[in-house]
């Protein structure tokens, strides 16, 4: 009996060695930096209506802009780029103004208006890592790799919810949203958002409110930044919020929501789709499914982010 107890434990050392030695040793650096043969999703050649309304939009957001000795001006003219009028005209189908219509949503004028009417309040270039960083100890939410587009990969785990404060937890996902832009590669302005609910029990699945002001921020504040959202291991708990908060997501947006196999996805329309069809294994981390034997450690983390995203303070021109 203590012969087969004995051999039971080698063979079990010797798998894990075998796993440990086929994967590398665990690592607390996150990728952060883009695979060389990454293939970009480009957009479609502009026509000369198109460029006109870029203009005309860039032209009407001069006309509202701070004045040059406000300190948030170099934020809002770094913000006000060709770059972010054509993702607000993509987002409102090119229309610029909506004649005889009362929905001022429809139009890409008044979305890119009220984005930088809510920057200038909430200043979401300008947070404060020293406030945010309770949010980051336990590795809910952080970047570590790239899709096959080179979208950075936003990884959320709500199973690790160590924080009540809504405001803190709002902000934190805004910082997690401008760091973003630092880590796009040529010719990306998009991200991608892998949700693991393993582990998730009621008691710290997030709150519908918190989910719909994100989600709001997201859509409103940010059109054309998320490429894809995968939800993976969701409960049926989840799947009762996903459909209370569903009808208030743009249509766009919840397309892009992805559930990772069949039994997530029983009561969604969404596709169900695999991974690793969009993010290379090498690239996604072993806890996903991936061959990149990462664990996350906060000052590790921290550390990589700032060399990576540069003084979070600096204003930047957004592409």
């Amino acid at each position: 009996m203590f012969k087969f107890k004995s051999s039971s434990n080698q063979s079990s050392a010797a798998s894990t060695h075998s796993v440990t030695a086929e994967l590398g040793p665990v690592t607390h650096e996150p990728i952060l930096t883009p695979p060389k043969d990454y293939q970009p999703i480009l957009n479609d050649p502009l026509n000369e209506e198109q460029k006109t309304k870029i203009k005309d939009l860039l032209a009407y957001m001069e006309t509202t802009m701070l004045a040059k000795d406000d300190p948030y001006y170099a934020s809002e003219r770094g913000f006000l780029t060709e770059a972010t009028a054509h993702r607000y005209m993509r987002a409102r189908k090119w229309d610029f103004e909506v004649p005889y219509c009362d929905i001022d949503d429809l139009e890409a004028k008044n979305m890119l208006e009220k984005t930088v009417k809510w920057r200038r309040e909430f200043k979401p270039d300008q947070l404060d890592p020293e406030y945010i960083r309770p949010e980051t100890e336990t590795g809910k939410m952080y970047f570590s790799g790239f899709d096959k587009f080179g979208r950075p990969l936003l990884i959320m785990k709500p199973r690790n919810e160590n924080s009540k404060d809504s405001d803190r937890q709002v902000k934190h996902i805004v910082f997690c949203l401008e760091r973003a832009m630092r880590l796009m590669p040529e010719n990306v302005e998009k991200i991608t958002i892998v949700t693991d609910f393993r582990g998730l029990s009621m008691s710290n699945n997030p709150s519908i409110n918190t989910s719909k002001k994100f989600l709001e921020i997201l859509g409103n504040h940010y059109p054309e930044r998320l490429g894809a959202a995968f939800l993976k291991n969701s409960p049926w708990f989840f799947l009762a919020s996903f459909k209370v908060i569903a009808p208030f997501v743009d249509p766009i947006t919840r397309n892009k929501i992805k559930f990772i196999n069949s039994g997530d996805s029983k009561d969604a329309t969404n596709d169900v789709v695999n991974l690793e069809d969009y993010i290379p294994l090498d690239n996604m981390e072993v806890d996903l499914g991936g061959k990149y034997n990462f664990e996350y450690e906060v000052n590790a983390y921290w550390q990589k982010l700032f060399e990576h995203t540069g003084n979070p303070f600096k204003v930047i021109e957004y592409k």
